[in-house]
């Protein structure tokens, strides 16, 4: 388990902050699919226009976090609007199963001191 006191850093309050920021990202993004998206929407608007932290580990969480809330938010609006031809009920909850699990494994790969290998990517 990581915990805000495994990196080093020069500027360890800072570090420990960003760490902290992940851990709620996450649990925004596993609270969207429950929440309606209403938990994705506070995550997309509380990392818009954040910059990123700049441990490489942490970065690249944040990255992965970003295009997963954007997505996720993109879908849920597209789900809704396609309600009204009857496809919208299969987006709307293909985006959930997919947004968990991703925050789930981006989850695992942070408690575990791992980077997101390509952060960019819409599948883990």
């Amino acid at each position: 388990m990581v915990q805000s006191g495994d990196y080093n850093s020069n500027s360890g309050g800072e570090v420990s902050a960003d760490l902290s920021g992940l851990y709620v990202g996450y649990a925004l993004i596993l609270l969207a699919a429950p929440t309606f998206g209403v938990a994705a929407a506070v995550g997309l608007l509380r990392v818009w226009r954040r910059a990123a932290p700049v441990d490489p580990i942490l970065r690249s969480h944040f990255i992965f976090q970003q295009r997963t809330l954007f997505a996720a938010v993109c879908a849920i609006i597209a789900g809704a609007v396609l309600i009204l031809v009857n496809v919208g009920v299969f987006v709307l909850f293909i985006m959930a199963v997919w947004t968990i699990v991703r925050g789930a494994l981006g989850l695992k790969d942070l408690l575990n001191g791992r980077p997101i290998a390509e952060p960019r990517r819409l599948f883990y």
